[in-house]
């Protein structure tokens, strides 16, 4: 599977599906984290997130942030085949944002951060999480939709 997983050599609807279905994965994956979140993995990712900036409105994103973030949310699912097939689509979400399939924004709306989400996490639901996953990738979804 990770041959034909080249961006290189997938169409562009099926990279945007690709992209479509990180979306769903992680909004969707609120109530594994909830349940298999450990108090190291929250040190974990607010040690994570205190290295990112503060403005969840200048920015789309930085990928390493998004990176090493969400790669922890993987993790902390404790899933590993979720795990290993977010890292078959990492070369296809950095493809995808590179190469322009995606429509350009002039200025992102404000979101929800990742030190947002590492909150309700620590205090709040698994239904708080997905509202604030999707409030995050809000921006992602605009360049797919023409969402206003």
């Amino acid at each position: 599977m990770s041959k034909s997983m080249n961006p290189h050599i997938l169409s562009p609807e099926t990279l945007r599906e690709i992209f479509e279905i990180r979306l769903v994965l992680e909004i969707g994956m609120a109530d594994l984290l909830f349940h298999r979140v450990s108090k190291e993995d929250i040190k974990i990712l607010h040690e994570i997130v205190d290295d990112e900036p503060p403005s969840t409105q200048q920015h789309l994103f930085v990928a390493e942030h998004e990176i090493t973030f969400h790669g922890k949310l993987y993790e902390i699912t404790g899933n590993e085949t979720l795990k290993k097939f977010q890292k078959l689509l990492l070369p296809v979400f950095d493809y995808v944002h590179k190469s322009g399939l995606l429509k350009k924004q002039d200025l992102p709306k404000m979101f929800v951060s990742h030190k947002e989400l590492v909150n309700i996490l620590e205090s709040g639901t698994p239904e708080q999480f997905r509202n604030g996953m999707r409030s995050h990738l809000e921006n992602h979804f605009k360049r797919l939709f023409d969402l206003t």
